[in-house]
C-alpha cells in the first residue's frame, strides 16, 4: 500500500504542479487574458480524460503488459524534458488565441500529463487487482492531497522564488524521480502477475460487481460537468475584475479538490450541504446584481463559497454512488469525461454563444438541479416518502425564485444594448445610456467597467471624455511635452484601444498608433464611435499584444524614431495586465520611446495599489515619477482617474499642481518571473 500511496501522492502532486506553472508562464503571450487559465483548464481536463481512457483501454491487456507498456511510454517522455514553451507557438496576433493556447500546451507538456493523468488510475487499479480484499478509493484521497499540496505551494513556494524557466527544470527532475519510482514497481509487480485481467483478478469478485446503468454513466457525467464548470466560471469572475494570476487560480482549484477529499472521505451530508447550496444560491443573485461593488476581499470570499457548497454537492453525491471497484476505471473515466465536457461548455461553447458570464449563475442553477435529481433516485430522500409533494414545490420554488433573481438584473443591463461582443478577452458592450453616470452619451463596457464614452449630441461628439479629458495624466503629457509646445508634430503610442479617445488630442501631421488585443474592440470603435475616423493626426491599429507588437517592431525596424508619448492603458475589465507593468516590459517601452520620450500609465484601479508598482519600475530604471490624480469637472463627461508619468531626469513635468512626487506605501518591484498581487491589495 504504502509505495502505491507514495506513487500517487507524487504523480498527483506533478500533475497539478504543471498546471500553473506553464498557464504562468503563457500569459503573457496571450495579454494577461483571465481566458488563459480557462482554456488551460480545458486542456489538462481534457488530458486528464483521455489519460484515464489510456488507463481503463490498457486493462484488456492485462496487468503485467500494460504495466511494461506504461513504464515503456514514461520512459519515452522524458526525452522531451525539461518542460519549456514551444516558441513557435507564440503569437503573431490576436487570431484565434485558444486554439493557438491549446496547440502551445500539447506542444509544450501534452505527452507527459496525458502520462500522469493515466498513471493515478493505473496504480489505483493495480492496488485494486493486487488486494482485492482492500478498497482503491482510499488512495483516491492520497491523490487528492497530493494535488491539494501542489496548488497550495505553488504561489507560496514555488512562484515567489523560482525563476518560470528554473520552475520547468525542478519539475523535470521530480517527474524523473516518478519515472524511477514506477520503474521499481512494475519490477516488483510484473513477474507475479499473468498476462490477462483474469488471472489479475479473482473470479468471484468480478462475479459479484454489478455493472454501472447507462442512467448511472448519465447522472456522473452530469455532476463532474457541474463540477468543473463551476470552478472554471467562478474563477474567470473573480480574476477578470481583479488579476489573471496563479494566486487566484490556485485557490479555487485547490477548493474544488477539497470537496474531492472530503466527499470520498465520508464528510458529505446531503441535508447539510444541499443548505449550503441554497445559501449559495442567494450570494450569487448577490454577487450578479451588483456584487462588484463590495470589497475585492468580499467578491472572492462569497465566490468561493459558491464553488464550495456547489462541488461538495456535486462530488458528494459522486462518492454516494460510486462502482465497485471491478468498474474504478469506467468510474474514474466517466468523471473526467464530465470534467472534460463543462470545461469544453466554459472555455469554447459560452463565449461563442453567450453574450456575458451567464455560465456563472447557471452552473449554479445546475448544481441545485442535480442535487434534486440525486434526491428523486434517492429511494430514501423526502421526495420520495410522505410529503414528497410538498418537499418538491418548496424546492422547486427555490430554485424558481434564484433563476428570477439572475434574470431581473441581466434585463436591466440590457437596456439601452447596441452590441455585444464576447470572446477570449471577455465581454464588450455598446450602450446608449438616457440617465445615471456617463448620462447622454454612448459607452463602450468591458464586463463591468466603462473603457470609453461619447456624446450622442453631435455639436459634442468630438470632446474628450471619460479618462481622457483636459486634465487627465494622458492628455496633459501629450499637451505638455515640448515638441508640441514649439508646434513640431508628435508620435504617440497607446497601449490599450478602448474607443479611441485619446485621437481627440492629436494635431495635423502627428502620427498615433494604437496598440489593441482585442479585434472587437477596434471593430466596435469603428462602428459605434467616431474618435478614430475624426482624428486630425495619421492613426494607425495594430492588432496584437502591445508589448509582443513592440518587440516585434524593434527587432524589425532598427534604427526607427521612438514615440514622443506612450501611453500604457490596457485594463481588461478591472483587472491588472501583471505583464505590462513588469521591469522587463519597462524595458521594451524605454526602447520604444525618443530619448526625451516620456512613458504615462494609467494606474484607476478600485482593488490594487498599483502606484507602488510603477513607482519601484522608476526606482529601478532611474527614471524620475510623478503621480497625477484627476478629478474632472461637472458636465465634461470625465471619470475621477489616476496616472504615473514617468521621464528621464530633468525632463519638465507636466503642467498643473496636482503632481505628487512620494507616497507613504513602500513601493514594489514585479518583474516577468515575480510579481506579488496580494502585497499591493488595497
Amino acid at each position: 500500500m504504502r509505495s502505491y500511496a507514495a506513487l500517487t501522492f507524487l504523480s498527483a502532486l506533478l500533475l497539478f504542479m504543471v498546471q500553473p506553472l506553464m498557464a504562468r508562464a503563457a500569459l503573457p503571450w496571450f495579454g494577461g487574458a483571465a481566458s488563459v487559465w480557462a482554456t488551460s483548464l480545458l486542456f489538462y481536463q481534457t488530458l486528464l480524460f483521455c489519460g484515464y481512457a489510456y488507463a481503463h483501454l490498457g486493462r484488456r491487456l492485462g496487468m503485467r503488459r500494460q504495466a511494461l507498456l506504461h513504464l515503456s511510454l514514461v520512459g519515452l517522455s522524458l526525452l522531451l524534458l525539461p518542460v519549456t514553451l514551444a516558441e513557435a507557438w507564440k503569437p503573431t496576433g490576436p487570431d484565434s488565441p485558444t486554439f493557438r493556447l491549446l496547440g502551445l500546451l500539447t506542444a509544450s507538456v501534452g505527452l507527459p500529463y496525458l502520462l500522469l493523468a493515466g498513471t493515478t488510475p493505473l496504480l489505483h487499479d493495480w492496488f485494486g487487482r493486487s488486494e482485492p480484499g482492500r478498497s482503491p478509493y482510499r488512495l483516491y484521497a492520497v491523490s487528492n492531497a497530493g494535488s491539494l499540496l501542489a496548488l497550495l505551494a505553488y504561489p507560496t513556494l514555488v512562484e515567489p522564488f523560482m525563476a518560470v524557466r528554473s520552475q520547468g527544470v525542478a519539475w523535470s527532475w521530480a517527474y524523473g524521480g516518478l519515472a524511477l519510482g514506477l520503474g521499481w514497481l512494475v519490477w516488483r509487480i510484473a513477474p507475479a502477475r499473468g498476462s490477462s485481467l483474469a488471472e489479475a483478478m479473482p473470479p468471484a469478485a468480478a462475479a459479484s460487481a454489478v455493472p454501472p446503468s447507462v442512467g448511472e454513466r448519465l447522472f456522473w457525467t452530469s455532476l463532474a460537468a457541474c463540477g468543473t464548470g463551476l470552478l472554471m466560471a467562478i474563477t474567470n469572475t473573480i480574476t477578470m475584475d481583479v488579476a489573471s494570476v496563479p494566486l487566484l487560480w490556485v485557490v479555487p482549484l485547490a477548493l474544488y479538490l477539497t470537496t474531492f477529499i472530503l466527499a470520498f472521505g465520508g464528510a458529505y451530508r446531503r441535508s447539510t450541504w444541499g443548505a449550503f447550496l441554497v445559501l449559495g444560491l442567494g450570494a450569487t443573485a448577490v454577487l450578479w446584481a451588483g456584487g462588484f461593488a463590495l470589497p475585492v476581499l468580499v467578491q472572492i470570499l462569497l465566490g468561493c463559497g459558491i464553488l464550495f457548497a456547489g462541488c461538495m454537492v456535486c462530488h458528494g453525491e459522486l462518492a454516494r454512488t460510486a462502482p465497485d471497484a471491478e468498474y474504478l476505471t469506467a468510474f474514474y473515466l466517466t468523471m473526467a469525461g464530465g470534467g472534460a465536457l463543462g470545461g469544453l461548455a466554459v472555455a469554447i461553447v459560452a463565449p461563442a454563444v453567450l453574450g456575458d458570464f451567464y455560465e456563472f449563475p447557471g452552473f449554479v442553477l445546475l448544481a441545485y438541479a442535480l442535487l434534486l435529481v440525486a434526491m428523486w433516485r434517492d429511494p430514501g430522500s423526502v421526495l420520495r416518502g410522505r410529503g414528497a409533494s410538498l418537499a418538491g414545490v418548496v424546492l422547486v420554488s427555490v430554485g424558481v425564485l434564484a433563476a428570477a433573481g439572475f434574470v431581473l438584473p441581466t434585463l436591466r443591463t440590457m437596456d439601452g444594448t447596441l452590441a455585444v461582443e464576447r470572446n477570449f478577452y471577455g465581454v464588450l458592450r455598446v450602450q446608449d445610456r438616457p440617465a445615471g453616470l456617463l448620462s447622454e452619451m454612448r459607452v463602450m463596457r468591458h464586463g463591468r467597467i466603462f473603457h470609453g464614452a461619447q456624446y450622442l449630441d453631435a455639436g459634442r461628439a468630438g470632446q474628450p471624455t471619460a479618462y481622457f479629458t483636459a486634465g487627465s495624466g494622458a492628455a496633459r503629457a501629450i499637451r505638455s511635452h515640448p515638441r508640441r509646445a514649439s508646434g513640431e508634430p508628435l508620435r504617440v503610442g497607446v497601449i490599450g484601444l478602448g474607443v479611441g479617445t485619446l485621437a481627440v488630442w492629436s494635431r495635423p501631421g502627428d502620427a498615433f498608433r494604437f496598440y489593441e488585443i482585442n479585434p472587437a474592440a477596434e471593430r466596435l470603435a469603428r462602428e459605434y464611435f467616431t474618435f478614430l475616423d475624426g482624428a486630425q493626426a495619421e492613426v494607425e491599429v495594430v492588432l496584437g499584444d502591445g508589448r509582443i507588437m513592440l518587440e516585434r517592431e524593434l527587432a524589425t525596424a532598427v534604427g526607427r524614431p521612438g514615440f514622443d508619448v506612450l501611453i500604457v492603458d490596457a485594463f481588461s475589465g478591472d483587472a491588472v495586465p501583471v505583464h505590462l507593468l513588469t521591469l522587463e516590459s519597462l524595458q521594451v517601452y524605454r526602447r520604444a520611446l525618443a530619448p526625451d520620450g516620456v512613458l504615462v500609465l494609467q494606474i484607476t484601479n478600485r482593488h490594487v495599489d498599483l502606484e507602488r508598482v510603477v513607482r519601484g519600475l522608476a526606482e529601478a530604471t532611474g527614471l524620475q515619477a510623478l503621480r497625477l490624480d484627476h478629478v474632472p469637472l461637472e458636465n465634461t463627461g470625465g471619470i475621477r482617474s489616476a496616472w504615473m508619468w514617468l521621464a528621464p531626469p530633468g525632463t519638465p513635468p507636466p503642467e498643473g499642481p496636482d503632481a505628487t512626487r512620494s507616497t507613504a506605501a513602500a513601493s514594489v518591484l514585479w518583474t516577468d518571473d515575480f510579481s506579488n498581487l496580494i502585497g499591493v491589495l488595497r
